[in-house]
């Protein structure tokens, strides 16, 4: 086996993850990195990263260990727990109100 193929195949997804964070925190992303997926596709291991409120997408080569490509995004909101707890809070807190308003006034 060459040598050239053996540093390929120790070249994996743990490997990539590493090269990707310290890219990313020699961009000066330092805190809150969270590794989320690593995919390989034609020898280039794609490495999602979610950093606080954005997400990083870093392409890097298997062979040469190069970056190819990044990209950093604002994380996309969806309607998760948070959102729902929120919005259930606010029809709850002022029903709540108004019969507690009711009661006081010995409506209800």
């Amino acid at each position: 086996m060459s040598s050239a193929s053996e540093d390929v195949s120790r070249f994996n997804a743990e490997n990539a993850t590493a090269v990707a964070t310290d890219f990313l925190k020699r961009l000066g992303y330092k805190r809150g990195l969270l590794p989320k997926k690593v995919s390989l596709a034609e020898q280039i291991y794609t490495v999602e990263i979610d950093i606080d409120k954005k997400a990083a997408k870093v392409q890097i080569d298997s062979k040469t260990k190069e970056i190819r490509e990044y990209e950093i995004q604002e994380a996309e909101l969806n309607g998760g727990f948070l959102n729902s707890k929120m919005k259930m809070l606010l029809i709850v807190i002022p029903i709540v109100a108004v019969i507690a308003g009711l009661k006081v006034m010995g409506i209800f």
